[in-house]
């Protein structure tokens, strides 16, 4: 009989089938022909070996970097700090710990529909997570309170596993750190800048408050010759708004940024409340250091120089249809279903138009004429929905659409004004003086039309736009002589097409020696005298195309016959 173990003696046996016993501290992990490397063993447990050879060098043990071959102390009490340190600065390193890297998606061209996944470093910081996240709060004014809501959590969590999302305290700390951080930033650029400031000042009005704020604008030209523009304050301010509160808060953030010194003008729009702000001020900062003594100190905003004139002129000739027109917006968009209802009869009517009809704010005419051009275009629709509606009470009549028509034609200019004067990047000075000149020039027009509600319009806004005239065209004349196209040409040629002959004379007279006045102020106080240059050749280059074009071609003419030296 054969045994169990005889039948199974027929199964080979391998010595690579048995365990060998050895001691772990002399068990080679790797193994290298050059004998001067010292084998990794289970002693080393630390993951930075993967990247580092031992290596005896005398009678030193050393650890080598696989990638720089860089020696470091590799000995026993030498620890693996410093290891781990090198690594993470190793410049030839190409591949980085997968736990500290990401995948970015990249395209080889904008066309490309297909992203290229590519591993890159990547190393999570809290610090950075809670500036971003202080930063998102602040440009959207999103609350405070949402980084304690569940979703946003579990939202952050979904993203970065390692992001402790904070809490609203620390979020509202992070967010006056920031705001100290550019506050400081931006009275670095102040320092820095060497020319003066102008600031620019209006009042705010919180709809859900009902409180007044201020609001104080920087401009200024930095050393690169780049126009800033900075808010520097925004602060509350206690009713009543008098001209002694204003002028204190004004005057508040004025020493609080240590502007005293190098104020050059502050722009308010045109109130009394304003005016007698500005007077109070004005004998609180040293004149010395005011352009021309203070001449310039109060400047009127010109936008809403324009707001007033075309305001005076609608209220005197159609403020009643106005406010019809007004009260028929009102009434058509008060619900969805007026809505829904005026643009299904608005399709069948007049199917070219698309727009949708807009309320105007009363303080802003350029809404008012939005308003007013939108809803002539659907007059025949109010007509309609006036018969079909006992709920619509009080719509315009057609004597108010026709003046309405008529003033809108006049008014497109003052539109397309206003819209260059409150651009925030592209307006210059000089760019505006031969629209102030365009637009006068266009008033004095309508008073030859045969309307009697367009003339009696056109009297009022002359008017108006008289009273302010030397409060505003003297800097924009002088921005427009510094301008190397026009200089005193093209004072000379609209003031010729403003004024009859005596006054011609005294407006070009009063603009060029507001000019050598400031060029003799600048002059003494850098130290030099400056001279003025003969006039030299114009070169109108690419003039803008606007609504000037005709007269800057009748300029180009004027060019010809004026041989006047500048």
């Amino acid at each position: 009989m054969t045994s169990k173990n005889e039948n199974n003696a027929s199964v080979p046996t391998s010595a690579s089938n048995t365990p060998i016993a050895i001691d772990d501290d002399e068990s080679p992990l790797e193994t290298n022909s050059d004998p001067s490397l010292l084998p990794i063993t289970s002693r080393h447990t630390s993951a930075v070996w993967s990247d580092f050879k031992r290596k005896r060098v005398g009678d030193v043990i050393k650890a080598e970097c696989n990638h720089c071959s860089k020696l470091l102390a590799g000995g026993s009490k030498a620890g693996t700090t410093h290891l781990k340190d090198h690594i993470k600065i190793c410049p030839k390193r190409v591949c980085q710990d997968l736990r500290q890297t990401r995948m970015f998606g990249t395209k080889k061209n904008l066309n490309d529909k297909n992203d290229m996944m590519t591993l890159a470093p990547y190393e999570f910081h809290q610090e950075d997570g809670r500036r971003d996240l202080a930063e998102m709060i602040i440009l959207h004014e999103y609350p405070i309170s949402m980084v304690e809501h569940i979703g946003f959590r579990k939202y952050s969590k979904t993203l970065q596993p390692g992001f402790k999302v904070p809490s609203r305290n620390t979020t509202r700390k992070d967010i006056m750190k920031r705001y100290e951080l550019e506050k400081e930033n931006v009275a670095t650029l102040l320092r820095k800048a060497k020319g003066k400031i102008a600031l620019t000042t209006d009042m705010w009005t919180a709809d859900n408050q009902r409180k007044g704020y201020m609001a104080v604008t920087s401009q200024f030209i930095d050393n690169t010759w780049k126009l800033q523009s900075r808010i520097i304050r925004f602060l509350y301010v206690p009713a009543p708004h008098t001209a002694e509160v204003l002028a204190d808060a004004l005057k508040e953030s004025i020493q609080s940024w240590n502007l005293d010194l190098r104020l050059s003008s502050i722009t308010v729009d045109n109130c009394s409340t304003n005016d007698a702000m500005m007077e109070i001020l004005k004998g609180v900062f040293p004149y010395g250091s005011l352009l021309l003594r203070g001449d310039f100190f109060h400047m009127r905003c010109c936008a809403h120089i324009l707001n007033l004139i075309v305001q005076d002129g609608l209220s005197a000739v159609v403020s009643n249809g106005v406010q019809r027109i007004r009260d028929s917006v009102v009434f058509w968009t008060a619900s969805d279903k007026r809505v829904q209802r005026f643009e299904q009869v608005a399709k069948q009517i007049t199917p070219e138009c698309s727009r949708k009809l807009a309320l105007d704010c009363k303080t802003r005419w350029n809404s008012t004429y939005e308003m007013l051009s939108i809803a002539t275009s659907y007059k025949e629709v109010f007509v309609v929905l006036s018969a079909r509606n006992n709920l619509y009470k009080n719509p315009p009549t057609p004597e108010d659409w026709e003046k309405v028509e008529k003033i809108c034609e006049h008014l497109e200019v003052f539109s397309k004004t206003t819209l260059n004067f409150s651009g925030t990047n592209y307006p210059t000075a000089n760019l505006y003086f031969p629209k102030i000149c365009a637009l006068r020039i266009a008033i004095s027009g309508w008073l030859l039309s045969p309307h009697d509600y367009v003339r009696k319009m056109a009297d009022i806004m002359l008017q108006k736009y008289n009273k302010y005239w030397a409060s505003v065209n003297g800097l924009m004349g002088v921005a427009t002589i510094l301008d190397p196209r026009y200089k005193m040409a093209l004072i000379r040629f609209y003031f010729a097409k403003n004024f009859d002959e005596h006054d011609f004379e005294i407006e070009v007279s009063r603009i060029s020696d507001l000019l050598r006045r400031l060029v003799d102020e600048y002059g003494s106080k850098m130290g030099k005298t400056q001279g003025s240059s003969n006039q030299q050749a114009f070169d109108l280059g690419s003039s803008s195309k606007s609504n000037e074009e005709t007269f800057m071609q009748e300029f180009a003419e004027f060019l010809q016959q004026d041989k006047d030296s500048s």
